[in-house]
Order: structure tokens, then C-alpha cells, then sequence
């Protein structure tokens, strides 16, 4: 039983996967909207290419993906982006973790931030043919 109950502790605590959330939800409403926001954003960045957001929380999500191809595990990262108005932009990119783990270094975690950092969304290319989601502060 024991052992069985440590597997339940290891399902639901996400120690295998990586997760990063900068909003705070301490109120049962505020945990229901980052629960909402969790489940269905309001839009999906690549379509918002061209737009400029105020960037005031993110949410990070890290996991393990089996390439259908190659059979090897890859890394991916599933993205929210939380606006000054409460708004969400959900994305699978790369570029876009990329470009999130550049902003931390330079202005730090969203919680120290003394106001939103305001962003447009572009596409970069990457090679063969190929773009990549990307920001640029405004």
C-alpha cells in the first residue's frame, strides 16, 4: 500500500514534468480562472502574428514527447502568455520558450516586474523553408 500511495503522491505531483507558472491564484475565483486559463486560451499565438501584448504573467509546462519518427523522447513546452487585461495566448513553439528564457535573464521573473513588458509577435525564419513564433519588445 505503501508503495502504491507513493505512485499516486508522483501522478499528481508533476515531479515528472517541469512546470512554471508566474500567476498567483489564492482566491477560489482567481484559481478558477487560472484554471479555465489552464484548459482553453483565448487565442492561439501564431494566430496573432503582427499584434502587441502586455505581457504580465506566464505559465511554462515541460514535457516528454515521443518522436513519431525517430522513436527518441524530445522536450516540449506548452506556453501561456497572460495579458495586462487578462486575456491568454497559448502556443507550442520553441521559439517562444526560447525567447521567454532571454526576457527572465534580462528583467527577471514576472513577479518582480513593475509593469507589463509590452511584446509584439512576429515569425523569424529558421531554415528550410521553416518559421519560428518569436517577440520583440515594443
Amino acid at each position: 500500500m505503501e508503495n502504491q500511495e507513493k505512485n499516486e503522491l508522483t501522478l499528481f505531483s508533476g515531479v515528472q514534468q517541469s512546470v512554471y507558472c508566474s500567476k498567483v491564484a489564492e482566491t477560489d475565483k482567481e484559481k478558477k480562472e487560472l484554471f479555465n486559463a489552464l484548459e482553453s486560451c483565448d487565442a492561439l499565438l501564431n494566430d496573432c502574428v503582427g499584434q502587441e501584448i502586455s505581457i504580465k504573467d506566464i505559465y511554462v509546462e515541460e514535457k516528454q514527447t515521443l518522436d513519431d519518427e525517430t522513436g527518441e523522447l524530445k522536450t516540449k513546452y506548452r506556453t501561456i502568455l497572460f495579458d495586462a487585461s487578462g486575456q491568454t495566448y497559448a502556443t507550442g513553439s520553441y521559439g517562444i520558450y526560447n525567447v521567454l528564457k532571454k526576457l527572465v535573464q534580462i528583467y527577471g521573473l514576472p513577479t518582480t516586474w513593475e509593469k507589463p513588458l509590452k511584446v509584439k509577435v512576429a515569425k523569424r525564419p529558421i531554415g528550410n523553408g521553416k518559421q519560428s513564433l518569436t517577440l520583440t519588445l515594443v
